[in-house]
């Protein structure tokens, strides 16, 4: 008798458990209020966009950037000349998010991850 009790509450016990593990999808992230772009890094090792648009007028624009991936990644911005602007944002695992205030100029700028094998997370972002 025991061991028939026992039994069911066990198992409901390990669906309580393994239900608080959760996802970190970034459904959970929080995208700021201020923030200008959204990038996300996709399953396939690319961004979610090929194309990015913002209009800042030598204005400061806020990039705000999300692991949606199961592997690592960073986010670099680069301009005309393929040098880096600011500080990446680090994105190192599912779910990890981060975002970067940078002063632009109109233009095109490059949004890439610098890990070894990932150069297909390359999309072009239009300051206008």
């Amino acid at each position: 008798m025991k061991i028939r009790l026992a039994t069911p509450l066990l198992a409901l016990a390990l669906l309580g458990v393994s239900a608080c593990g959760g996802s970190t999808s970034s459904s959970n992230n929080t995208v700021p209020a201020d923030a200008d772009v959204v990038v996300k890094a996709v399953e396939g090792i690319s961004w979610n966009q090929k194309e990015f648009n913002v209009a800042a007028a030598d204005g400061p624009v806020v990039i705000y950037a999300v692991n949606d991936s199961s592997i690592a990644h960073n986010l670099y911005v680069l301009d005309a000349d393929e040098q880096v602007i600011g500080d990446f944002i680090d994105l190192p695992k599912r779910g990890s998010d981060g975002s970067r205030q940078l002063t632009l100029a109109p233009g095109e700028y490059r949004l890439v991850c610098k890990i070894p094998g990932h150069n297909n997370m390359n999309s072009k972002l239009t300051v206008t």
